[in-house]
């Protein structure tokens, strides 16, 4: 009879006193072969004790890293700290049927929005063209590459780090002929304006960066799906307001609309992430 693997809680509560599992983190994100864990400051002096028992309670991961910041800098870095097993940050990552080379700790990356990125790409149609702001190890334009049967799709991250994974991972699923990479800011790039979609998936800078996206539509227009954070009690009432602040001041010819407004995530209790649809005509 094979044996059960023992649980993390309970094998972390072995080795912890009744005060400090008051304090135990047991939740984590797994990316790849990767666990990130967040270690309490009265548990810190147990956290390679902590790491070595989430490695051994799960069998398929190799490496657990401690999360000592949350994403900040100009690139938006998450800063970890290895804990148990192997040493290196950089992961294989699976999500919606593509491979990812992934570094946490040198490129901006969220495992938990797999969903969220195949909603919009449900959105994209056949032989359209998608330019993709803040484009990170490239996995949205890989995705759209994969999926959506696009006709072109450029991925733009600022961040030089980013570059060698984005290639990496084009060829590695084999959309290296469909998929551009550009390296540099969006507000300084010279826009192609020949695009169906514009994804702007970085909500502390995409609002910064729209009227740069308007630039990139199609005279016929098109679709810009703009990621935010706004208050959770009026979320979809602050959202249009931050829109048409900056859009209005822009008089359209064609002007806008909003298609569709769409929570993605809690942030936090008072503030939420949302993905607003802004038709451009």
């Amino acid at each position: 009879m094979k044996m059960k693997t023992p649980s993390f809680r309970g094998s972390l509560r072995l080795v912890l006193s009744s005060e400090e599992q008051k304090h135990a983190i047991y939740a984590f994100d797994v990316l790849g072969d990767m666990a990130l864990i967040e270690i309490p400051r009265v548990l810190q002096k147990k956290g390679i004790q902590i790491g070595r028992i989430l490695l051994q309670t799960n069998p398929r991961l190799r490496k657990v890293f401690e999360k000592v910041g949350s994403h900040e800098g100009k690139y938006r870095i998450e800063k970890i700290k290895w804990l148990a097993g192997e040493k290196s940050s950089e992961v294989l990552y699976k999500e919606n049927g593509c491979v990812f080379h992934v570094d946490p700790s040198k490129v901006f990356f969220n495992p938990r929005l797999g969903t969220e990125r195949l909603r919009v790409i449900q959105k994209i149609k056949k032989n359209q063209k998608v330019v993709v702001f803040f484009g990170g190890v490239g996995i949205y334009a890989i995705e759209i590459a994969k999926h959506a049967f696009p006709q072109k799709v450029i991925t733009i991250e600022w961040n030089p780090a980013a570059q060698k994974f984005v290639e990496r991972n084009m060829v590695q699923n084999k959309v290296n002929y469909l998929v551009q990479s550009i390296s540099g800011n969006v507000k300084k790039i010279k826009p192609i304006p020949e695009f169906d979609h514009v994804i702007m998936h970085a909500p502390e800078q995409a609002l910064e960066c729209l009227p740069a996206a308007v630039k990139w539509l199609s005279p016929k227009g098109g679709v810009i799906h703009c990621y935010l954070f706004v208050s959770a009690q009026n979320r979809e009432k602050e959202a249009q307001e931050k829109i048409r602040a900056i859009l209005d001041k822009k008089n359209f010819s064609g002007g806008y609309s909003l298609a569709y407004i769409h929570k993605v995530s809690d942030f936090s209790s008072q503030k939420v992430q949302v993905c607003v649809g802004i038709k451009v005509r």
